[in-house]
């Protein structure tokens, strides 16, 4: 009435249509409601890391040896890639790595295989130096950590361990459960000098003889009438006590030298200096990762 324009944008429409504001802000709040169970929680954004590791073991070498010998060669290789932003090295005792910093536009299972081949390539490498393995650095998220402890024997606690990780595993909404803190199992073959020598054997016959008693090979297949047959040798021993029929040395008479005639075999855990406690007690633990979208 007094000439003055009405006022215009959103504010003003919702302030002459308040019914159809109101409206509006229960389809919002209805919908975030809706929403609320498929939002996924976590601590950190999951992410993948935009690095390339080139791993190279030269056993014996020192780390001078190791970059001049191993470094210097796979840099020169990788630097041109395209997609490669930085590369940075590290040469330690008997071992050497190669880490690829990738631009934030490149594809990094494709900058991956141009890596590896251009590292297979390579012709300079030490002869003693074994195959470089090349992966693409990803981060998992720790989510859950149970620990398990108390005054009991070693081996007890790994078993009680193990099957607490089973039983995690079998929920449907856990993908990856990994048992940690506890020392890894291996086979002590303990062969005295003494027997060695009574024999004419050594520590190389010896670990040639256990290999080759403990493979496991697939054989081809077999096609018959009813179908083909898979062959597969499975001579994989998993405990000491397998290992102790294993012939090491066979006389002219007939006799026949077995690895528990002149060895000491039992199932051990690995000779390494770490031991895990909690509250003074001896413990493990089962740690929980988050894979791919889990919550």
């Amino acid at each position: 009435m007094n000439g003055e324009r009405p006022s215009q944008g959103p504010l003003a429409w919702m302030a002459r249509n308040s019914v159809a504001a109101n409206l509006l802000m229960m389809t919002f709040l209805i919908g975030g409601v809706l929403a609320i169970p498929r939002i996924r929680q976590e601590v950190f954004p999951v992410f993948e890391l935009d690095t390339v590791s080139v791993s190279v073991a030269y056993p014996g070498a020192s780390p001078s040896e190791v970059e001049q010998g191993i470094l210097l060669a796979v840099e020169e290789s990788i630097r041109g890639i395209e997609g490669v932003k930085r590369v940075n090295s590290s040469a330690r005792e008997g071992v050497g790595v190669v880490t690829a910093e990738l631009l934030a536009e490149a594809d990094g299972d494709t900058v991956v295989q141009d890596i590896k081949n251009e590292v297979d390539r390579l012709t300079s490498l030490p002869e003693d130096a074994e195959k470089p393995t090349v992966s693409l650095n990803v981060a998992r998220r720790a989510v859950l950590s149970l620990v398990i402890h108390g005054d009991m024997d070693e081996d007890i606690l790994r078993r009680l361990a193990l099957s607490v990780k089973d039983e995690l595993a079998l929920d449907p909404e856990i993908t990856m459960a990994v048992l940690s803190g506890v020392r890894p199992l291996e086979i002590a073959v303990n062969v005295p000098r003494e027997q060695l020598r009574r024999h004419g054997l050594t520590l190389e016959q010896v670990a040639a003889a256990v290999t080759r008693s403990s493979v496991e090979l697939g054989g081809g297949g077999v096609k018959t009438d009813a179908g083909e047959i898979l062959i597969r040798t499975d001579e994989r021993r998993r405990l000491g006590a397998e290992y102790a029929d294993i012939p090491i040395l066979t006389r002219p008479d007939g006799m026949v030298v077995k690895l528990g005639d002149i060895a000491t075999i039992e199932d051990a855990f690995a000779d390494e200096d770490r031991e895990t406690t909690y509250n003074g007690k001896r413990a493990a633990s089962v740690v929980v990762y988050q894979v791919g979208n889990e919550d």
